[in-house]
């Protein structure tokens, strides 16, 4: 990592004069790695770049601290997906591209933010190849339209898949509602229950988040697939027609499903679930559905 001090710094802080004279720049990049999944589980390929686990650990160890999305994403990929030292040694190989793509900026005269190219990492190659401009909610939409529609996710176990549908449901829905399952009840519903109700409070928006990003781990080219081609186009013009439609057709299933599992609400929510269905019905009465 180019330092020697006792004093171990985050990979973000520049320890360079090129990446000190670019120093807002350089951080984002580096700071960007860590909103990849993908970026944990794949090695930036480059014969100049060196791991050894001794050496790194304690600059790990402080990006962990210090980074809020590596804290978050560390326990859901290891050691489910990787080992400890595999997530380490992938994640520095994207800021030892980083650091080589701002070093030959600066030989070549040119800007020394992050461009486009083969030798990028994976997380500032989606930013530009994948439509910058899809915000939340509309790429977790998408990411269910892929992951419902789209081709098979590779290498996804059974585990894999019931924590895709809780994050799904905690995104959608909310903290788990349902009644913990009986004794008659299959293991699927069991472990389908435990998945959703592990995530506890987690916000909707960080559920979006995460499930994702999970998708990027199976697929980090998920948004290249063709069924979402014609949404993206209209997105870098500023239309959000086919994003708004998987969002809809999100809505729709998740009031379908609701539905289904109607039986499950505990005696205490149905009032609330009372409320929000006239109100449901109101905005319906409002956009001309009323009989």
């Amino acid at each position: 990592m180019g330092q020697t001090q006792t004093h171990f710094l985050p990979p973000w802080v520049p320890s360079t004069e090129v990446e000190k004279a670019s120093e807002a720049d350089y951080r984002k990049a580096i700071l960007q790695i860590s909103h990849s999944a993908s970026n944990f589980v794949t090695l930036h390929e480059d014969p100049e770049f060196c791991f050894d686990w001794a050496e790194f650990r304690p600059f790990a160890e402080v990006a962990y601290r210090t980074d809020k999305q590596l804290f978050k994403i560390l326990p859901r990929l290891v050691p489910r997906r990787v080992s400890e030292e595999e997530f380490w040694r992938n994640y520095f190989s994207h800021v030892f591209a980083v650091k080589q793509q701002f070093e030959r900026a600066a030989a070549s005269g040119t800007s020394a933010a992050p461009a486009a190219s083969d030798s990028e990492p994976v997380a500032a190659r989606s930013t530009s190849s994948c439509n910058p401009s899809i915000s939340y909610p509309e790429k977790f939409h998408l990411a269910v339209h892929y992951a419902s529609e789209g081709p098979p996710l590779p290498n996804l176990s059974d585990a894999d898949r019931i924590l895709l549908q809780a994050l799904h449901q905690q995104a959608s829905i909310g903290q788990c509602n349902k009644p913990r399952p009986g004794m008659w009840d299959t293991a699927e519903e069991k472990a389908k229950y435990e998945a959703w109700k592990k995530l506890g409070n987690m916000s909707c928006q960080e559920a979006m988040h995460l499930y994702v990003q999970a998708i990027e781990v199976f697929n980090e080219n998920w948004m290249e697939w063709d069924g979402l081609r014609i949404g993206v186009p209209a997105a870098m013009n500023g239309s959000a027609t086919a994003q708004t439609a998987a969002a809809r057709r999100t809505a729709i299933d998740a009031m379908r499903e609701f539905r289904l599992r109607i039986a499950d609400v505990p005696v205490g929510d149905l009032e609330l679930v009372r409320e929000e269905c006239e109100l449901l019905r109101v905005a319906l009465d409002a956009r001309g559905g009323g009989s």
